[in-house]
C-alpha cells in the first residue's frame, strides 16, 4: 500500500474521527485528507514534481504531518531537518539532498534564512505559520495562489517518500532513503508486533523529524485508525500532564526523557495506566530506571534497539520473561546475524557485528555509492552494532565498532564500562571514551554526573566499585565530573564530544 493511502479506510468509515492533536490544534481524518490534497497540489503549482525533494523544518505540530502526506501524495521525497541543527548543518542536508524548496516554522527560520543564494537546487523557502513578519512568502498564501486543477502523479512502492539524515555522532551524517515500500512493511510490522488496533492512542515524546516519533509510533498508529498526539518538545512536566489527558495506550521514550519524567516532582501524577505497549530505546537503559519504572507504574518496560535505517529491529519479547539490560529478540519481519570481523557468525555469549535482513530496510544511503557498497554485503545490511546473544536467545548491545577502546591491543566495550559506573548509587549517568594514551594507544576514561541528592562519590570510591566486576583494564583510568553529558539530537551519547573533551584535556 502506498503511504498516502493509509489514511483512505478510516476516512471511509470514520472521517471525524480525530487524527491529530498537538499544542492546542487537532484535526480528523476527513481534515488530514482533505489538506494532503490540497497541500499536494500547492507543491506542484510551486513547480515540485515527482522525485524533487521538500525540506521540512518545524518542531511537533499537526502542520507537519499533514505536510509529510502531501509529499506522499504525489511522490515528492520529504526530507525533516533536525529541529536542534544549527546553520551549517542544515546547509550540508538541504545542498547533499538537492532539496527543491523548503517548509518551516517562523520559529526556526533563521536556521534557513540565508540559504536561497546559497545552494543552487533551491528555488524557495516558505513558512508554515501565520507571522505578518514573513507574509511574503507565507505558505497559506502559495496555497491560495496555487492551481487547483493539476494532476497527480502516479506514485509506485518503489519510490522514495523520504530522506532522513542519521545523527552523525561519530561521522558525517547520511542521508537515508526510505522508500514506500519499506515504511510500509515497517507498519506492518509494528502492527504485528504491538497487536495493534484502532483504539490506539500514540503518545510522541521525541520530534517527529526523526525515525522513532515518525515510523515507530504516527505511522503506524494512522494506518490502524488511532488516534495520535504530539507533544512539541519533550519537558518532563508536560509530558505527565498529556499521559494523564489523553490516557494514551503507545508510548516510545528515550531513557533520558524516562528518567526525567521519573525523577521529577509530579511523578506520582504520571499515569501510565492506559500503556499497553511502554518502549524504551535510543539508548542503553540503566538498570535502576527498570526499578523506579516498576515501582511507578505497576509493570515492566520494553527495552529495544533500532536505528534510522531500520527503525526497530529487536525489541524484548512482551508476553515472555524480562531480561533487563537485554535488547531482546529480534521482532517479527527480521532476520539477525551476528558476525566477526570477517564475516563468520559467531556462537552464543560471543561478541559479534549485528547484520539485518528486513523488507523495513532502507534502500541505500542518498547520494552515497561507498557508503552503500560498505553498508550491504551479500544481501545483509551491516548496522555498525556490536552485540552478544545469550543462551536463552535475548540479544545484549555491547557497543558500537566505532566506539571500541583499544588499550594494548585489547578491546573494551564502553556500554560494558557504563553499565557497572551506572549502578553505583552515587551516579546518575556515565560516559565512557578512549583517552590517547603513549603507551597503550588508548585508555579508559569516565566522565560521571553524580546522583542528584546523593553524596558525590571519590575516584577512589569509583574505582573499587568498578574494580569488583570488570577486569583491571577495563577500570578507568581517567575520571571527569561533570554536570551533565553531551548529546545528541536524538538523545543519545554524544562521543564526539566526549572524544574532544578528552584530547582537550589531554593536552592541557
Amino acid at each position: 500500500m502506498l503511504l498516502y493511502k493509509i489514511l483512505d479506510k478510516t476516512v471511509e468509515k470514520t472521517p471525524d474521527k480525530m487524527a491529530l492533536i498537538c499544542r492546542g490544534s487537532s484535526c480528523t481524518y476527513e481534515q488530514l485528507f482533505d489538506k494532503m490534497n490540497q497541500w499536494a497540489k500547492t507543491l506542484l503549482s510551486l513547480g515540485v514534481r515527482k522525485g524533487d525533494r521538500v525540506a521540512l523544518l518545524m518542531k511537533n505540530r499537526v502542520e507537519l504531518v499533514q505536510m509529510y502526506f502531501a509529499c506522499f501524495r504525489i511522490g515528492a521525497i520529504a526530507v525533516p531537518l533536525n529541529t536542534r541543527y544549527k546553520t551549517s548543518e542544515a546547509v550540508f542536508a538541504v545542498k547533499h539532498s538537492g532539496c527543491k524548496i523548503i517548509i518551516a516554522s517562523s520559529e526556526l527560520y533563521s536556521v534557513v534564512a540565508d540559504m536561497n543564494n546559497a545552494i543552487s537546487s533551491l528555488e524557495g523557502i516558505y513558512i508554515i505559520d501565520e507571522n505578518s513578519e514573513y507574509q511574503s512568502i507565507s505558505w497559506n498564501k502559495a496555497t491560495s495562489d496555487s492551481d487547483d486543477h493539476v494532476s497527480f502523479p502516479e506514485v509506485n512502492m518503489s519510490d522514495p517518500a523520504m530522506i532522513m539524515y542519521t545523527s552523525g555522532s561519530t561521522a558525517r551524517p547520511k542521508g537515508a532513503i526510505l522508500s514506500n515500500f519499506s515504511l510500509y512493511n515497517l507498519i506492518l510490522i509494528k502492527t504485528k508486533s504491538q497487536e495493534l488496533n484502532h483504539n490506539e492512542i500514540g503518545l510522541a515524546a521525541t520530534q517527529i523529524s526523526h525515525i522513532a516519533g515518525f515510523a515507530g509510533l504516527m505511522l503506524p498508529t494512522l494506518f490502524n485508525g488511532g488516534t495520535f498526539v504530539m507533544v512539541k518538545e519533550f519537558e518532563a512536566g508536560e509530558y505527565i500532564r498529556h499521559l494523564k489527558e489523553f490516557k494514551p495506550t503507545l508510548i516510545v521514550l528515550l531513557p533520558t526523557e524516562l528518567l526525567e519524567i521519573l525523577e521529577h516532582p509530579d511523578a506520582k501524577d504520571a499515569d501510565f495506566s492506559h500503556v499497553r505497549y511502554m518502549l524504551v530505546a535510543g539508548d542503553k537503559v540503566p538498570h535502576h530506571t527498570y526499578e523506579l519504572f516498576r515501582n511507578l507504574a505497576g509493570f515492566d518496560l520494553l527495552e529495544g534497539c533500532g536505528m534510522t535505517e531500520c527503525e526497530g529491529y529487536c525489541l524484548q519479547p512482551k508476553h515472555e520473561k524480562k531480561k533487563p539490560g537485554s535488547i531482546g529478540k529480534p521482532i517479527p519481519g527480521v532476520k539477525m546475524r551476528l558476525v566477526d570481523k570477517n564475516g563468520n557468525d559467531v556462537p552464543d555469549g560471543k561478541t559479534g557485528e549485528i547484520l539485518l535482513k528486513s523488507k523495513s530496510l532502507i534502500t541505500g544511503y542518498w547520494d552515497n555509492p561507498e557508503e552503500n557498497k560498505k553498508a550491504f554485503v551479500d544481501g545483509w545490511f551491516r548496522t555498525g552494532d556490536l552485540a552478544y546473544k545469550d543462551q536463552d536467545g535475548y540479544y545484549h548491545f555491547v557497543s558500537r565498532i566505532k566506539e571500541v577502546i583499544i588499550r594494548g591491543g585489547s578491546n573494551i566495550a564502553p556500554g560494558e564500562v557504563e553499565d557497572v559506573l551506572d549502578d553505583h548509587p552515587g551516579v546518575q549517568s556515565s560516559g565512557v571514551v578512549g583517552f590517547p594514551d603513549e603507551h597503550y594507544g588508548s585508555i579508559v576514561g569516565a566522565f560521571i554526573v553524580p546522583e542528584p541528592g546523593m553524596p558525590v562519590p571519590t575516584i577512589d570510591q569509583l574505582s573499587a566499585f568498578a574494580s569488583k566486576r570488570l577486569s583491571q583494564y577495563k577500570v578507568p583510568e581517567k575520571w571527569i565530573m561533570v554536570k551533565e553529558l553531551p548529546r545528541n539530537a536524538v538523545g543519545k551519547i554524544d562521543r564526539r564530544k566526549l572524544h574532544h573533551r578528552a584530547k582537550e584535556l589531554i593536552a592541557t
